[in-house]
C-alpha cells in the first residue's frame, strides 16, 4: 500500500507542471467561459441545449489554443477593429493588430468546424 501511495504522489507531482501551462482552460474564468457560449448562442441557430454544448465545445478548442489573456487581447482586437470612425482607427489603421484579429478569426471558425457549429445566419447570406 505504501509502494502504491508513493507511486501515486509521484504521478501527481510529475503532473502537476501541466496544470498551468498555456492553452489550459484553468487560467480561463468562468465569466469568460459563459460570456462566450452566451454570446455564441445568441449569434447562431439552434436548440439552446445543441448550442450550449456546441458553444463551450469552441470555447474548449479556443482554450486549446489561447492562454486566457491572449484569448482576450485576440478577441477584443478582433471585435475593435470593426469600431467605426476615430475610436477604431488606431486598430485598423495597425497591420499587427489585423493579423492578430485575422488569426483569432481563423481559430475561431475551426474551432466551429471542430464543434460542428453552423455558421451565423448573417454569415450564410453573404
Amino acid at each position: 500500500m505504501r509502494k502504491f501511495t508513493l507511486l501515486l504522489l509521484s504521478a501527481l507531482t510529475m503532473f502537476a507542471p501541466l496544470q498551468a501551462k498555456a492553452g489550459d482552460m484553468a487560467d480561463y474564468s468562468t465569466v469568460l467561459r459563459v460570456e462566450f457560449v452566451l454570446e455564441c448562442m445568441r449569434d447562431h441557430e439552434g436548440s439552446r441545449y445543441e448550442l450550449m454544448n456546441k458553444c463551450s465545445c469552441v470555447i474548449d478548442q479556443l482554450g486549446q489554443r489561447y492562454t486566457a489573456e491572449d484569448f482576450v487581447e485576440a478577441r477584443t482586437t478582433a471585435l475593435a477593429i470593426t469600431i467605426s470612425g476615430e475610436r477604431g482607427s488606431a486598430l485598423r489603421d495597425n497591420a499587427a493588430a489585423h493579423a492578430l484579429a485575422r488569426a483569432y478569426h481563423e481559430s475561431l471558425a475551426t474551432a466551429e468546424v471542430e464543434c460542428f457549429l453552423r455558421p451565423p445566419a448573417d454569415e450564410v447570406q453573404k
